[in-house]
């Protein structure tokens, strides 16, 4: 294990682009020792900063952990230049918390949320050194399961899965390695077959299945869904995870009901999150209470498929509001459905700060809005667009599909004139308003009443986008057009069967990773992939008969197929009956059909407004190996939330996004640790011992709060102050320290030592002499006395590159530690930082 650490910090670490992804070592992570524990590793087949998001992933990881027959760790996809590193380096896929290889786990887990990761999966079992198809594993190779919304089609990837979970994970999950814990030592067939006997909602191919002729399989069993009949309040962590960089959703996420009521055509998480289930109130407000405290995040998400339907949304919103805004936590809600929002959730929601706001008509007209089960009038839209923008919200956005069946020219001109009225109505508010149209390709789901129908090819898709554009010339619009290429594909795979296999391993094997991010989707690889094994891609995309028997039809969720196939067919009486809402009112007026929206009571200030006493307080502190891959951005992430995890009375600025009042000093450069960093904080009132005991206690393990005391009047920054900073690295980096001595003398000796530094765009040729000051060697440490500021400047592994002589391995991952900054006056006074 000491090797495999070691390999990763001399040869891994220091050569990629985000470290951080890998590095683990974040608050609420769980290390157990594997003794007599199954060992589980949960993979999450997308980038760190995306599946980090995911809130299954915090609930399974913590819920594993909690017995403690088990222990849960993690794994996350590898991205381009990571790879080429573990592949050159002959790297395995490894976990974050003890980075052990993945192929000594027990059982690998992938939560899968659409087609796009598949090719990423398959590059984390091949990096394991597993074999990416199940037939080719053996004994000693651990059972590869995989569960999430893409899994209700499980068929495409049938052949490089052991097992697959289908439904709610929390009470299966525990089920599965119960078995395999009691079955260790025992063959892969063995436990098999006692999952597929013992385990409710398991569908293991090798067992359930046999692959029949032609494009579908026929099945020799039917697998239903699980679905846990209550959230219940241990499912959820106390103490999540809080990642040490940035990822896509900074904030707490919190699940107020799984399901959703309305029913949406169209919609596959609405079939497969069947029935609604809703979390209690006060539940909900002691898990965010703790939450925050716990994570120091500055947002709230609460989160569901609608969370607007929600019955007691307003009162919770309006308990979280008056708990939280002394805290400066903001509520943020990610998607409204338009005419179910009130004055009074739009200022409970704005209290702190105005998180995004979307709303998601999906169709331009109301007939086709009834098509899909949305059924609200276009003034409903008006009204809760222009509640936002007299609550202060000055963006928007508004959420279309292209190519839903049955759509018209009539339909698609309508996604125009919403746009444009919606842009009507932000001109009655002073300020700049912008509204950002996100349009989608329609993509036929299974498990839905539009599961046979077709996707409009790529062409038709283009001609409805150009007739939009035509019919909306508006400054203040601006159109987000997601990828058709993409959604073609994910129709593709997304309704295929198990001849799917050999195609998704064709685009892995020729370079396909990351197809969710549109600056790596290689459509043409993937069209090629489908060419060489039979597949006309156009045909796949046409309307399946209702005669044909589907991929998915063995997995059964909530109805049937034959209730969804009449569903599907009800659809065109109701467009024979359809009768506009022509008693709908104008935008802004009430009356039955409208919204009545009344004034707002007037906000009172809830906080003193006496002026309030301010201090600056400086703090020396430092950060162990743990916390060495994390940037200057990501440490001043990390101060903030644990600030607020102590509570810290710390002045904010003003403005929409009010932010606290840091300052701080020469930011330390990636994978250095350091015992002299500097942050200057305003505090609102005097500086009391106690705060200081506190914020010790809130910072991670590993970061340390070493001195702390008030800064008077207005100095300069530190930044701007410093000149001196002195780094320590240990000798035995160099197999001769007698050649290294003799290097140091040469370099001092030296008139100039110019180098080539290499910046984002340019690279320039400096002289680094006049930026060295002294080297010493003590104690087994060389000490550099380095310049920064106004003494010029030299890093310390530009000076390793010149004493490269004897080095055992690449200057990039010596252990550099920063040991002191101070100021260096002209006459040779030397201040330290604290005395500034």
């Amino acid at each position: 294990m000491f090797q495999m650490k070691e390999l990763l910090t001399q040869r891994f670490f220091p050569f990629i682009i985000k470290p951080g992804r890998y590095a683990g070592g974040e608050i609420g992570q769980i290390t157990k020792d594997p003794t007599d524990r199954l060992s589980y590793l949960h993979c999450y087949p997308d980038k760190y900063e995306l599946g980090h998001s995911y809130m299954g992933l915090q609930i399974l990881y913590h819920l594993v952990n909690h017995d403690d027959r088990f222990l849960c760790e993690r794994a996350f996809a590898i991205d381009r230049d990571a790879e080429e590193v573990m592949r050159r380096e002959s790297i395995p896929l490894f976990s974050l918390e003890s980075r052990r290889p993945a192929k000594e786990f027990d059982a690998i887990g992938f939560t899968l949320v659409d087609e796009t990761v598949y090719t990423n999966m398959l590059n984390m079992i091949d990096l394991a050194g597993i074999p990416v198809r199940s037939c080719d594993r053996t004994d000693a190779d651990p059972l590869i399961m995989a569960g999430g919304p893409s899994v209700y089609n499980p068929e495409p990837i049938a052949e490089f899965v052991d097992l697959f979970f289908i439904g709610d994970a929390e009470e299966g999950l525990i089920e599965i390695l119960t078995i395999l814990r009691e079955l260790r030592g025992q063959s892969r067939v063995t436990k098999l077959q006692a999952l597929a006997q013992r385990v409710e909602s398991v569908y293991i191919p090798s067992i359930h299945s046999r692959t029949g002729d032609g494009e579908r399989g026929t099945v020799a069993a039917r697998v239903k869904a699980r679905a846990v009949q209550q959230l219940k309040p241990e499912y959820y962590p106390q103490q999540p995870i809080v990642p040490l960089i940035e990822t896509v959703h900074n904030h707490l996420g919190v699940e107020i009901m799984r399901g959703c009521p309305q029913g949406c055509r169209f919609c596959m998480a609405g079939a497969i999150y069947r029935p609604v289930r809703l979390r209690d109130r006060n539940d909900l407000l002691q898990e965010i209470e703790t939450g925050v405290g716990n994570t120091g995040y500055d947002e709230v998400a609460l989160m569901s498929l609608s969370a607007t339907d929600y019955p007691e949304l307003e009162a919770l919103t309006a308990s979280l509001a008056n708990r939280l805004e002394s805290q400066r936590v903001s509520i943020n809600l990610p998607s409204l459905r338009p005419g179910s929002v009130s004055p009074s959730l739009f200022d409970a929601v704005k209290r702190v700060r105005k998180s995004g706001l979307t709303i998601a008509p999906e169709a331009g007209t109301e007939r086709l809005r009834l098509f899909i089960r949305k059924d609200f009038p276009d003034a409903a839209i008006y009204d809760t667009a222009r509640l936002a923008f007299e609550r202060g919200w000055m963006t928007i956005k508004l959420y279309f599909m292209i190519g839903l069946p049955t759509e018209t020219e009539e339909d698609v001109v309508g996604i125009a004139n919403i746009c444009r009225t919606v842009s009507r109505i932000s001109q009655e508010f002073p300020g700049r308003r912008t509204i950002n149209v996100t349009l989608s390709p329609f993509i036929p789901k299974p498990h839905t009443p539009f599961q046979w129908d077709e996707m409009v090819p790529r062409e038709v898709f283009e001609q409805r986008i150009a007739l939009i554009k035509r019919n909306l010339r508006v400054n203040n619009v601006n159109l987000k057009i997601n990828q058709p290429n993409l959604a073609i594909f994910a129709a593709i795979i997304g309704r295929g069967g198990r001849s799917m296999a050999a195609v998704i391993e064709a685009a892995f094997r020729n370079g396909c990773r990351f197809d969710g991010w549109s600056e790596e989707f290689k459509y043409d690889v993937w069209i090629e992939a489908l060419r060489q094994h039979g597949h006309d891609p156009a045909s796949l995309l046409r309307a399946i008969p209702f005669s044909a028997l589907l991929p998915w039809s063995h997995i059964e969720k909530g109805v049937s197929v034959e209730h969804l196939m009449a569903e599907r067919q009800r659809t065109s009486a109701q467009l024979r009956d359809f009768t506009p809402h022509t008693s709908a009112p104008a935008a802004g007026e009430s009356g039955e059909a409208g919204l009545e929206f009344g004034r707002g009571k007037k906000k009172v200030p809830s906080r003193n407004v006496a002026a309030p006493t301010k201090n600056r307080v400086r703090i020396r502190w430092g950060k162990t190996s743990r916390y060495r891959y994390m940037s200057h951005l990501d440490n001043l992430r990390m101060l903030e939330r644990a600030i607020r995890r102590a509570r810290l009375p710390v002045a904010y600025s003003q403005g929409f996004n009010p932010s606290m009042k840091l300052s701080f000093g020469p930011p330390l450069p990636l994978g250095f640790t350091s015992e002299a960093e500097y942050v200057d904080i305003t505090l609102e009132v005097n500086l009391m011992p106690y705060m200081l005991d506190t914020l010790r206690r809130k910072l991670p393990d590993g970061i340390t709060l070493d001195d702390a005391r008030i800064v008077l009047g207005k100095n300069a920054s530190l930044s701007a102050s410093l000149n001196r900073v002195i780094y320590r690295v240990p000798t035995d980096c160099w197999n001769d320290q007698i050649t290294l001595k003799q290097n140091l003398d040469k370099i001092m000796s030296a008139d100039t030592l110019p180098i080539e530094r290499r910046g984002k765009e340019t690279t320039k040729t400096v002289d680094l002499r006049p930026a060295l000051f002294e080297f010493q060697i003590e104690k087994g440490n060389l000490l550099m006395q380095l310049g920064i500021g106004d003494a010029g400047y030299a890093r310390p592994d530009e000076i390793a590159e010149l004493l490269k002589e004897g080095l055992r391995y690449p200057s990039a991952g010596m252990p550099f530690h920063r040991r002191a900054m101070y100021r260096v006056e002209a006459d040779g006074r030397q201040i330290d930082p604290m005395d500034i």
